[in-house]
């Protein structure tokens, strides 16, 4: 089964099988609205029918953090694929999210998750009521119009969602339950009553109750739990509207408390949840664990949390009633409770509710040294978007006295690429009083800046390397030479990198720096990769991937680094789980290098399944993300598996779309590739893109294509990118083999092999040369090619030919394209070009651009001789 059953907690209250009848009616509407005020019963009801329904049911109470576009659709995301396996989680990009991606496209991105469910799905929003976003409400309007037959949602709310339902109201989509079908029976009273103890009631008085509640289920049961303590009398001056009931309850039910007990109460209502352990802590007492399983089973608006037994909440409305008390009874106690709650979720480490209650004492300077620490520790470990949540809306008065506060946001801006306002408040630190500020702290802040802002384009100052001396602190020194590694790595210089990178890495243990530490580790995995020795670091990537915790952004690094090494190994399903698991998390505060990497090889890997439009889709979105920046040499890797992907697709279209996107043209004409030149990856990765869209021409752009491959080779000769040129050398490879002969096919490529090794034949060679795969196949079919079983085992699927086909095939020689294969072979089976266009669903025009191609690559001028150059040669044996 597709579901997981739900974990539903025990259900108190009356069972109401009339309203679950009406709620069961949710399967013939696309939403069912039920909306009332607090108190009506809303949730109770969505629990009893959460316990009895047999469908697949996602349950997801909203929050007042939740009214935000990331923590809302991450939230509902994760609710989803809890319940629901096949759900494609990949649709929420936090990275599109914070782009501001159109409430329409991604409404179109959550519909095409919800497709993959066959089965009924009901999705339910608890307390809407706190979803106020425009982007939000926009992206659920947008998202009711092509809801799919089999997924409903359920929405319960105190108010009206705030978008419009009229459309849904006409086409007879919405289901709508209000507080009039949620009152209370005089039958229902009665057995409410029986369920918290009380004696049976008249009829006259549960009439009476009625009149003057209205069946409004809090107050009902408010008047029953008086009732019990106070007799008949406990309606004389009952009012029966809401604000004066929830008094009511206050000065009947809780005076009657002991003091002790009514003191504990009100305190508890300072905390958003708590348990035994938060309450003995606050109010220094012991035993609250107790009181409070016994105030829950009293049912006295005491709430269990689900899925954190011994955790509880208050009813809102009761929570309102007690802080006001609170604020009126022990207002000179307020800061030492608010203080000790703090003090309690700091030392757990939960520096948001740690902070939130620091806030509200009266000494505003504890708040600001907690935030000063709670900083560092953010930083630390990479949450930069903490950072910002809490120091964007600081006033520059409160920033500019406080200069530790601002080093961390210059930081976090810096790492969220958010340039021009890192530059504002660097200005604004250099500015202020600094005597706080190491002067090595700025000028790594300085230089950090401009490495990240402007990529391989950066210049180093020659102060760069006073940072590194041992009279600064080790975090200053540690942080320094992971940057250095960095802009090491962009230059291409990789052994440096990887000693700079190594002896951060240690430094940033020591310091406690768990984030850069993880990123010195990508850098060390990148550069290995980009050196040819993809095997050396595998072993210490995989232990230091089992090792992070995935709610950790530290992770992310680590993770990259893994999805790396899980592809070079073609372990394809293993690095396309791994990316999709990385795309939930990925955000703006993400390393760039692992947001290309992850991006760039989810599209491969999702395009070689077939899916094209979601590749595409992911390198659009990259695109996008990259303009945040001069990321030349991303949007070279972009423009590469652009090209690589519209020709293997057979998109000649695209292809020239793309080519004029890049300016390949111009440049070409320019004379870009004619002469070399030191190493420049964006440089390089363009000329691939070049090469890519020359072969797609046929025989007039072979030629062209040759003379760029051979330029590049040149220029990576003389660098430490042997991956690189592996890859150049592989597409050379493909190129010459059409006018090979089998020897010359295998000599050639024993070369290559002997030079770089065959372990670093690894899959990006084979994805970034297409054919060489076919080449490999064919050498190997002959047995002619010797291949290692162990890497057989790795790449078994490039040494497996299709039955009657010939070593001299072009599919076998690498000269054709994928879809140029699969028309070739329709041609050698007689099918006309028309038939060739039904079968493979290419438009008619296309199919003869496509076997214009194929002639040309083959020498040809029609499809006798096309079929006639395939026959099969001499053996060589």
């Amino acid at each position: 089964m597709n579901r997981a059953l739900p974990l539903v907690p025990p259900v108190n209250g009356v069972l109401r099988p009339c309203l679950l009848n009406l709620l069961s009616r949710s399967s013939s509407y696309a939403l069912t609205l039920l909306m009332a005020p607090a108190g009506s019963g809303k949730s109770t009801l969505l629990q009893h029918w959460r316990a009895a329904i047999q469908d697949t049911l996602v349950y997801c109470p909203l929050h007042v953090r939740d009214n935000e576009p990331m923590q809302f659709f991450r939230r509902l995301t994760e609710c989803i694929r809890e319940q629901v396996e096949v759900f494609d989680s990949a649709w929420f990009n936090p990275l599109a999210v914070e782009s501001n991606l159109s409430a329409h496209v991604m409404a179109e991105l959550l519909i095409d998750a919800l497709g993959s469910v066959e089965h009924r799905l009901y999705v339910v929003l608890d307390d809407f009521q706190w979803i106020k976003d425009e982007r939000i409400l926009e992206v659920m309007s947008a998202l009711l119009e092509q809801l799919p037959q089999n997924v409903h949602l359920v929405i319960a709310s105190r108010n009206h969602p705030g978008f419009s339902l009229s459309r849904l109201k006409l086409e007879n989509r919405l289901l709508s339950i209000d507080q009039h079908d949620l009152r209370l029976s005089a039958e229902q009273v009665q057995l409410l009553n029986a369920d918290l103890g009380g004696a049976p009631l008249s009829l006259e008085y549960i009439d009476s109750l009625l009149s003057m509640t209205e069946g409004w289920v809090a107050g009902v049961k408010i008047a029953l739990l008086a009732y019990a303590r106070s007799g008949a009398r406990a309606l004389q001056r009952f009012d029966g509207n809401q604000p004066e009931i929830v008094d009511y309850f206050g000065h009947v039910v809780l005076r009657q408390l002991p003091a002790e007990l009514r003191e504990f109460l009100l305190c508890c209502a300072l905390l958003e949840r708590f348990d035994g352990a938060l309450c003995d802590h606050v109010m220094q007492r012991k035993g609250s664990a107790r009181l409070l399983e016994d105030f829950a089973e009293r049912q006295l608006f005491l709430l269990p949390i689900e899925n954190q037994p011994g955790w509880f909440r208050f009813h809102a409305l009761l929570q309102d009633f007690l802080c006001r008390r609170l604020w009126v009874e022990h207002y000179t106690q307020l800061d030492e409770l608010n203080r000790r709650a703090a003090d309690y979720y700091l030392s757990h480490g939960e520096f948001e509710l740690a902070l939130s209650h620091a806030r509200r004492c009266s000494d505003q300077s504890a708040f600001l040294e907690l935030l000063e620490y709670s900083c560092a520790d953010w930083v630390r470990c990479g949450r930069f978007a903490d950072i910002l949540r809490w120091l964007e809306s600081m006033s520059d008065e409160v920033l500019s006295t406080h200069p530790r506060l601002v080093v961390w946001l210059v930081a976090a801006l810096t790492m969220s690429r958010r340039f021009h306002q890192a530059h504002y408040y660097l200005e604004l630190l250099e500015a202020s009083d600094v005597a706080a500020v190491e002067p090595a702290t700025l000028r790594f802040l300085s230089l950090t800046l401009g490495l990240f802002e402007h990529d391989k384009d950066f210049v180093t100052p020659a102060q760069w390397c006073d940072s590194l001396n041992t009279t600064h602190s080790l975090e200053v020194r540690a942080c320094t030479l992971a940057a250095l590694a960095y802009q090491h790595l962009l230059a291409a210089r990789l052994q440096e990198a990887i000693r700079c990178a190594s002896e951060a890495k240690q430094m940033l243990r020591q310091c406690g720096y768990s984030f850069l530490e993880s990123y010195t580790d990508l850098i060390i995995a990148l550069c290995h990769r980009n050196a040819g020795r993809a095997a050396f670091a595998r072993k210490e990537v995989s232990n230091d991937f089992l090792r992070s915790d995935p709610a950790e952004p530290e992770w992310v690094n680590r993770a990259t680094a893994m999805v790396v090494t899980l592809y070079e190994q073609n372990r394809m399903d293993e690095a396309q789980d791994l990316c999709e698991r990385l795309m939930e998390v990925i955000n703006s505060s993400s390393a760039t290098e692992a947001i290309a990497t992850v991006y760039i090889t989810l599209s491969r890997l999702v395009h070689r399944r077939g899916h094209s439009n979601r590749a595409s889709r992911l390198l659009d979105q990259l695109s996008c993300i990259l303009q945040l920046g001069n990321y030349s040499r991303f949007v070279s890797q972009v423009g590469q598996e652009g090209m690589c992907q519209a020709w293997l697709s057979g998109k000649p279209a695209l292809l020239e779309v793309l080519a004029q996107r890049f300016d390949l043209p111009a440049r070409l004409q320019k004379g870009e590739w004619e002469s070399t030149r030191e190493y420049d990856e964006s440089w390089e990765r363009s000329g691939l893109a070049c090469v890519y869209w020359l072969r797609s021409r046929g025989a007039p752009g072979q030629a062209q294509a040759e003379r760029i491959l051979k330029v590049l080779a040149a220029s990576l000769k003389r660098s430490e990118m042997q991956a690189r040129l592996l890859v150049i050398e592989a597409n050379q490879l493909v190129l010459a083999a059409a006018n090979q002969t089998q020897e010359q096919q295998l000599a050639a490529l024993l070369r290559v092999i002997e030079r770089f090794g065959i372990t670093n034949m690894s899959r990006s060679v084979f994805d970034e040369a297409p054919g060489l795969g076919a080449l490999v196949q064919g050498l190997a079919k002959t047995g002619v090619l010797v291949v290692p079983e162990r890497y057989r085992e790795h790449y078994g699927e490039f040494f497996e030919v299709e039955q009657g086909v010939s070593a001299s095939h072009p599919i076998a020689c690498g000269v054709l394209t994928g879809k140029e294969i699969e028309i070739f072979e329709c041609l050698l089976n007689g099918l006309s070009n028309t038939q060739i266009s039904d079968k493979t669903g290419i438009a008619l025009s296309t199919t003869k651009w496509h076997l214009k191609n194929i002639y040309s690559k083959l020498n040809v001028s029609s499809r006798t001789e096309a079929i006639l150059s395939v026959r099969p040669r001499t053996s060589i044996n």
